[in-house]
Protein backbone atom coordinates (compact mmCIF):
# COMPACT_ATOMS: atom_id res chain seq x y z
CA UNK A 1 0.00 0.00 0.00
CA UNK A 2 3.21 2.25 0.96
CA UNK A 3 4.46 1.48 -2.38
CA UNK A 4 1.27 2.62 -4.29
CA UNK A 5 0.96 5.52 -2.29
CA UNK A 6 4.50 6.49 -3.26
CA UNK A 7 4.20 5.95 -6.57
CA UNK A 8 1.11 7.76 -7.30
CA UNK A 9 2.91 10.74 -5.45
CA UNK A 10 5.93 10.49 -7.73
CA UNK A 11 3.58 10.18 -10.64
CA UNK A 12 1.73 13.82 -9.36
CA UNK A 13 5.00 15.56 -8.98
CA UNK A 14 5.92 14.04 -12.76
CA UNK A 15 2.89 15.00 -14.18
CA UNK A 16 2.69 18.65 -12.62
CA UNK A 17 6.32 19.43 -13.77
CA UNK A 18 5.86 18.61 -17.21
CA UNK A 19 2.69 20.69 -17.03
CA UNK A 20 5.10 23.35 -15.23
CA UNK A 21 7.17 23.35 -18.71
CA UNK A 22 5.06 23.02 -20.92
CA UNK A 23 3.16 25.96 -20.09
CA UNK A 24 6.32 27.99 -19.76
CA UNK A 25 7.06 26.60 -23.20
CA UNK A 26 4.06 27.25 -25.08
CA UNK A 27 4.56 30.69 -23.94
CA UNK A 28 8.02 31.08 -24.86
CA UNK A 29 7.90 29.02 -28.24
CA UNK A 30 4.65 30.97 -29.44
CA UNK A 31 5.93 34.52 -28.22
CA UNK A 32 2.48 34.23 -26.66
CA UNK A 33 0.39 36.10 -23.69
CA UNK A 34 1.67 35.86 -20.11
CA UNK A 35 -2.07 35.77 -19.50
CA UNK A 36 -2.29 32.21 -21.06
CA UNK A 37 -0.61 31.10 -17.78
CA UNK A 38 -2.94 29.53 -15.94
CA UNK A 39 -3.45 29.98 -11.76
CA UNK A 40 -4.47 32.29 -9.28
CA UNK A 41 -2.02 35.18 -7.41
CA UNK A 42 -2.77 36.78 -4.11
CA UNK A 43 -1.97 40.09 -3.97
CA UNK A 44 -0.21 42.26 -1.04
CA UNK A 45 -4.31 42.57 0.34
CA UNK A 46 -4.34 39.43 0.27
CA UNK A 47 -7.28 38.83 -2.37
CA UNK A 48 -7.05 36.89 -5.25
CA UNK A 49 -5.73 38.36 -8.56
CA UNK A 50 -6.05 37.20 -11.99
CA UNK A 51 -2.90 38.02 -14.20
CA UNK A 52 -5.15 38.51 -16.94
CA UNK A 53 -6.66 41.48 -14.90
CA UNK A 54 -4.21 42.86 -16.49
CA UNK A 55 -5.37 43.32 -20.16
CA UNK A 56 -5.74 46.69 -21.54
CA UNK A 57 -3.15 48.50 -19.93
CA UNK A 58 0.91 48.16 -20.24
CA UNK A 59 3.10 46.33 -17.06
CA UNK A 60 6.45 46.80 -15.86
CA UNK A 61 7.03 43.70 -14.37
CA UNK A 62 9.58 42.90 -12.15
CA UNK A 63 10.94 39.48 -10.36
CA UNK A 64 12.31 40.40 -6.68
CA UNK A 65 12.49 38.95 -3.26
CA UNK A 66 11.63 41.22 -0.12
CA UNK A 67 14.37 40.16 1.99
CA UNK A 68 17.19 40.96 -0.86
CA UNK A 69 20.18 42.77 0.56
CA UNK A 70 21.65 43.51 -2.85
CA UNK A 71 20.31 44.01 -6.15
CA UNK A 72 16.52 43.81 -5.51
CA UNK A 73 16.11 47.34 -3.91
CA UNK A 74 18.16 49.24 -6.91
CA UNK A 75 15.99 47.84 -9.55
CA UNK A 76 12.51 48.61 -7.61
CA UNK A 77 13.91 52.11 -7.65
CA UNK A 78 14.81 51.76 -11.74
CA UNK A 79 11.01 50.92 -11.57
CA UNK A 80 9.79 54.05 -9.55
CA UNK A 81 12.02 56.18 -11.84
CA UNK A 82 10.35 54.84 -14.81
CA UNK A 83 7.30 55.72 -13.11
CA UNK A 84 8.50 59.11 -12.81
CA UNK A 85 10.02 59.50 -16.31
CA UNK A 86 6.08 59.15 -17.53
CA UNK A 87 4.14 61.75 -18.23
CA UNK A 88 1.36 61.92 -15.55
CA UNK A 89 -1.61 61.00 -18.38
CA UNK A 90 0.22 57.95 -19.43
CA UNK A 91 1.67 56.98 -15.71
CA UNK A 92 -1.95 56.33 -14.54
CA UNK A 93 -2.75 54.04 -17.36
CA UNK A 94 0.36 52.39 -16.47
CA UNK A 95 0.27 49.06 -14.29
CA UNK A 96 3.74 48.40 -12.43
CA UNK A 97 3.58 44.76 -10.99
CA UNK A 98 6.40 43.27 -8.85
CA UNK A 99 6.35 39.68 -8.49
CA UNK A 100 8.00 37.37 -5.25
CA UNK A 101 10.30 34.67 -6.44
CA UNK A 102 10.10 33.94 -2.64
CA UNK A 103 6.97 33.46 -1.83
CA UNK A 104 6.89 31.30 1.72
CA UNK A 105 9.16 34.45 2.87
CA UNK A 106 7.00 37.42 1.12
CA UNK A 107 3.48 36.88 2.45
CA UNK A 108 0.81 39.57 1.21
CA UNK A 109 1.92 40.97 4.64
CA UNK A 110 4.92 41.06 3.78
CA UNK A 111 4.63 42.55 0.44
CA UNK A 112 2.36 45.13 1.87
CA UNK A 113 4.55 46.06 4.53
CA UNK A 114 7.26 46.45 1.71
CA UNK A 115 5.18 48.31 -0.33
CA UNK A 116 4.54 51.10 2.35
CA UNK A 117 8.48 51.13 2.74
CA UNK A 118 9.13 51.96 -0.72
CA UNK A 119 6.42 54.49 -1.43
CA UNK A 120 4.75 52.27 -3.64
CA UNK A 121 1.14 54.02 -5.10
CA UNK A 122 -0.97 50.98 -4.79
CA UNK A 123 -3.44 52.37 -6.89
CA UNK A 124 -0.86 51.62 -10.20
CA UNK A 125 1.45 48.84 -8.09
CA UNK A 126 0.30 45.43 -7.30
CA UNK A 127 2.36 42.78 -5.58
CA UNK A 128 1.80 39.35 -5.72
CA UNK A 129 2.75 36.05 -4.00
CA UNK A 130 2.32 32.69 -5.56
CA UNK A 131 2.36 28.83 -5.52
CA UNK A 132 6.75 28.49 -6.33
CA UNK A 133 5.77 26.10 -9.22
CA UNK A 134 3.70 29.06 -10.55
CA UNK A 135 6.43 31.54 -9.80
CA UNK A 136 8.98 29.18 -11.84
CA UNK A 137 6.45 29.06 -14.83
CA UNK A 138 6.13 32.51 -15.30
CA UNK A 139 10.36 33.04 -14.44
CA UNK A 140 10.78 30.69 -17.55
CA UNK A 141 8.54 32.68 -19.83
CA UNK A 142 10.04 35.81 -19.37
CA UNK A 143 14.04 33.83 -19.64
CA UNK A 144 14.10 35.33 -15.74
CA UNK A 145 17.02 32.73 -14.27
CA UNK A 146 16.73 32.03 -10.19
CA UNK A 147 18.03 30.00 -7.64
CA UNK A 148 18.56 30.03 -3.48
CA UNK A 149 21.83 30.58 -2.58
CA UNK A 150 21.52 28.33 0.72
CA UNK A 151 21.55 32.13 2.77
CA UNK A 152 18.29 32.87 2.42
CA UNK A 153 19.27 34.82 -0.58
CA UNK A 154 18.93 34.31 -4.36
CA UNK A 155 21.06 34.50 -7.16
CA UNK A 156 18.78 35.84 -10.18
CA UNK A 157 18.50 37.78 -13.37
CA UNK A 158 18.34 41.51 -12.88
CA UNK A 159 15.60 42.65 -15.32
CA UNK A 160 12.93 45.17 -15.95
CA UNK A 161 10.07 43.26 -18.82
CA UNK A 162 7.76 45.31 -20.54
CA UNK A 163 4.57 43.85 -21.29
CA UNK A 164 1.82 45.14 -23.91
CA UNK A 165 -2.14 45.55 -23.79
CA UNK A 166 -2.56 41.66 -24.04
CA UNK A 167 0.56 40.64 -21.77
CA UNK A 168 3.09 40.15 -24.85
CA UNK A 169 6.53 40.53 -23.76
CA UNK A 170 6.92 44.32 -25.86
CA UNK A 171 10.59 45.31 -24.26
CA UNK A 172 13.29 44.42 -21.44
CA UNK A 173 16.11 45.62 -19.79
CA UNK A 174 19.11 43.95 -18.24
CA UNK A 175 21.68 45.18 -15.59
CA UNK A 176 21.57 47.79 -13.10
CA UNK A 177 23.76 50.41 -15.61
CA UNK A 178 21.35 50.70 -18.38
CA UNK A 179 19.13 53.83 -19.63
CA UNK A 180 15.38 53.79 -18.15
CA UNK A 181 14.14 56.38 -20.41
CA UNK A 182 13.75 53.77 -23.41
CA UNK A 183 11.98 52.03 -21.05
CA UNK A 184 9.45 54.85 -20.09
CA UNK A 185 9.53 55.66 -23.90
CA UNK A 186 8.03 52.12 -24.57
CA UNK A 187 5.67 52.38 -22.27
CA UNK A 188 4.32 55.53 -23.42
CA UNK A 189 4.30 54.09 -27.47
CA UNK A 190 2.49 51.27 -26.14
CA UNK A 191 -0.06 53.93 -24.61
CA UNK A 192 -0.60 55.78 -28.11
CA UNK A 193 -1.23 52.79 -30.19
CA UNK A 194 -4.67 51.86 -30.51
CA UNK A 195 -5.83 49.14 -28.82
CA UNK A 196 -6.73 45.77 -30.87
CA UNK A 197 -10.75 45.95 -31.77
CA UNK A 198 -12.74 43.49 -29.88
CA UNK A 199 -13.24 40.34 -31.93
CA UNK A 200 -16.61 39.56 -32.53
CA UNK A 201 -18.60 36.39 -31.54
CA UNK A 202 -19.36 33.80 -34.50
CA UNK A 203 -22.62 34.11 -35.99
CA UNK A 204 -24.81 31.24 -35.89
Amino acid sequence: MRRTLRALCVGAVATLALATSAAAGDVQAGGGSLYQIAGSWTDQNGRPFALSSLRGSPVLLVLFYGTCDSVCPTVVRDAKKVEALLPEADRRRTRFVLVTIDPQVDTPEHLLAYARQHDLDLSRWTLLNGPPEQVRVLANAIGFKYRPTGTGQYSHTIRLTVLDREGNVADEADGLERPLEPIAARLSALLAAAPAPAREPPRP
